[in-house]
């Protein structure tokens, strides 16, 4: 322990205070592009990726798969996408009758995540257009590309995607819903010209869990505001979002204590700079159902994005009343406490954070590293950057998270020789 201290004194205040307000800039610019898409559907677990549900083959709902065939290409292959697909159901029977976040798991993290229709059908689409990713080592989330002159390239990329159909045994669709049990769905089966159909996932509340992301009130609506919401939610899905705002606006007309609507509302608001607007929003959605674990996060992400940093470490502690395991929850907390000078704390927050399946929250070390380094914890500090940079080799900070990373091992070196040429020699 002697020892860390002396070799810690080599990093000055003024080395250490670079490194923190570095870092302390990439969490913020980090979290803001995070809150574009933490309410994303309100009740959407923190999972990030490519891709956007749509229905069952039997659902009239169901949009038409999208892209075209690569010209000049005949495999059958790209005349019929490869696709994976089920349903979402209620431990009640029921559908959800809000959007749910699912992902298609093949390696270290998704292929694509997508959302189910309001009558829980979901379905992936691998091959042409901008859903396809056939990546199935997930070391690279760049698509197949479309439209190449080149023959060869173009045959190579029909056998990758004719192998995706075998490449797809052992993958996961996966569920994580909070106040809901995880839900795994290993594929097993070598898919058939139709795809693969997964069957029916059924959500089962959490024992001793009082919220959920799923409100109660989605399941009494009556059937125009219903409607109007689903409009909305296809308008929001194609980046329509004035007319999704109008067709959710008039929900809540219909049914003033849709809270889904109401939290979809103030996510929309909060992307056109309607703050006010924005926080009476997800306000609502609280008041209709104080349960309901998605507008507090909503809430809070917004408050943190306006620096209102004590408002947001007490409104995401509410989500953690109704559901400790919230990670996005607990990075708020973390980040609020840590502009707050509570380092401590701050620090606890962002290790509860880690506890569970965090690769969507990709701040998360790189935040949990400036705590450190402002608490003069070097070596630890060291250790978050390290992390930072095995889960996101090529995430946005890693150049900078090298170089800071170097100093502080450079600066351990010199410390070290320091201390040993600082020995008495024995006599």
């Amino acid at each position: 322990m002697k020892r860390e201290k002396i070799r810690l004194s080599a990093i000055t205040p003024v080395t250490a205070g670079v490194f923190m307000n570095r870092l302390s800039r990439y969490c913020m610019a980090g979290f803001l592009v995070l809150l574009v898409a933490l309410p994303s559907w309100c009740q959407k677990s923190g999972s990030s990726g490519s891709g956007s549900g749509v229905g069952s083959p039997s659902s009239p709902t169901r949009p038409s798969v999208s892209g075209t065939p690569t010209p000049g290409l005949n495999q059958p292959y790209y005349q019929s996408p490869l696709v994976v697909k089920g349903r979402i159901l209620m431990d009640t029977g029921q559908p959800a009758r809000e959007p749910v976040s699912v992902a298609l798991q093949c390696g270290i993290r998704p292929l694509q995540v997508i959302h189910s229709d309001l009558n829980g059908y979901f379905q992936f689409t691998l091959g042409p257009g901008s859903q396809n990713n056939v990546d199935f080592s997930a070391s690279s989330a760049a698509p197949l590309s479309q439209g190449t002159s080149s023959q060869q390239s173009a045959n190579s990329q029909a056998s990758q995607f004719a192998g995706a159909h075998s490449r797809l045994m052992g993958c996961e669709v996966q569920v994580r819903v909070p106040g809901y049990q995880p839900l795994d769905r290993t594929i097993t089966d070598v898919s058939d010209i139709t795809g693969i159909d997964v069957g029916t996932l059924q959500l089962m509340r959490v024992a001793g869990v009082a919220g959920s992301s799923i409100s109660v009130t989605s399941l009494q609506v009556p059937n125009n505001a219903r409607k109007e919401f689903d409009k909305g939610d296809k308008d929001a899905r194609d980046n329509h979002l004035d007319s999704a705002t109008q067709h959710l606006e008039k929900a809540v007309a219909e049914y003033d204590k849709y809270a889904a609507a109401w939290c979809e509302l103030g996510r929309l608001y909060a992307s056109s700079q309607q703050t006010e607007k924005a926080r009476q929003a997800f306000q609502k959605a609280i008041e209709a159902d104080s349960h309901y674990i998605s507008p507090y996060l909503g809430l809070a992400g917004l408050e943190l994005q306006n620096q209102e940093f004590e408002p947001a470490v007490e409104t995401a502690g509410k989500a953690l009343e109704l559901d400790p395991s919230i990670g996005v929850a607990n990075f708020i907390q973390a980040f609020g406490n840590f502009k707050l000078n509570r380092l401590d704390t701050a620090e606890k927050s962002a290790q509860m954070a880690e506890k569970g399946p965090h690769t969507d929250l990709s701040d998360l070390h790189a935040l949990h590293a400036a705590i450190l380094l402002q608490k003069q914890d070097y070596p630890d500090a060291a250790a978050q950057m390290r992390a930072y940079l095995k889960e996101f080799p090529q995430g946005r900070f890693a150049d900078e998270m090298k170089k800071d990373l170097q100093r502080i091992e450079n600066s351990q070196d010199s410390a070290d020789g320091q201390t040993a040429s600082a020995q008495p020699i024995a006599p």
